[in-house]
C-alpha cells in the first residue's frame, strides 16, 4: 500500500498515509503519541493519546503488570476497544527507521504489546514539526494555545 512499508517485522507509515486515514474518519485510527507530556502538549495530532515513556511504565509493560487497555484508557477520551479492527499508529518524533530500534527501548516494547492486541500497528516516520501543512494534514494538529481542539 502506498505510504506504508514493512521494515523487518515493523510496519511504518508516512505523513500522507496518516492524513488519508484520519480524513476517512477518526474512529478508523488510534494515534498513540509516545513523546513526553511537554512535547505532546506543544504539538500533537488531534484525538491522539499520549502514553508516557517513563522507565516505570516501560518496566511495568515488560513485566506484564499493565495491559495495553490500562495504559491507554486513563489518557483516552474514547474507549479503547481491542476487538475492533482499528489501525494503530505510534508516533515518537525521533524514530525514522523501525529496524534500528533496540529490543529494550520503550518504543519497541510498546509496539510489541500493541501488536499483540491490535491487527494493524504502524510507526509514524514523519516529524509533526516539519510536516507541510501539518494542521490540515493530521486532522488538525494542535499547538498549545491555538485552541484547535
Amino acid at each position: 500500500m502506498a505510504g506504508e512499508k514493512e521494515k523487518g517485522r515493523r510496519k511504518v507509515m508516512d505523513a500522507q498515509r496518516l492524513a488519508a486515514l484520519l480524513q476517512r474518519g477518526a474512529g478508523r485510527a488510534l494515534v498513540i503519541d509516545s513523546r513526553t507530556f511537554s512535547e505532546y502538549n506543544a504539538l500533537h495530532v488531534l484525538s491522539s493519546v499520549n502514553v508516557c515513556c517513563s522507565k516505570l511504565v516501560k518496566r511495568r509493560l515488560q513485566q506484564d503488570k499493565v495491559s495495553v487497555t490500562e495504559l491507554l484508557q486513563p489518557n483516552s477520551k474514547a474507549k479503547v476497544n481491542l476487538c475492533r479492527k482499528q489501525e494503530v499508529v505510534v508516533y515518537d518524533q525521533s524514530t525514522k527507521d523501525a529496524s534500528l530500534l533496540s529490543k529494550d527501548s520503550f518504543l519497541s516494547i510498546l509496539l510489541g504489546k500493541l501488536e499483540g492486541s491490535f491487527a494493524q500497528v504502524s510507526l509514524l516516520t514523519a516529524d509533526l514539526r516539519e510536516a507541510p501543512g501539518h494542521a490540515s494534514h493530521f486532522g488538525g494538529a494542535q499547538r498549545a494555545g491555538c485552541g484547535v481542539m
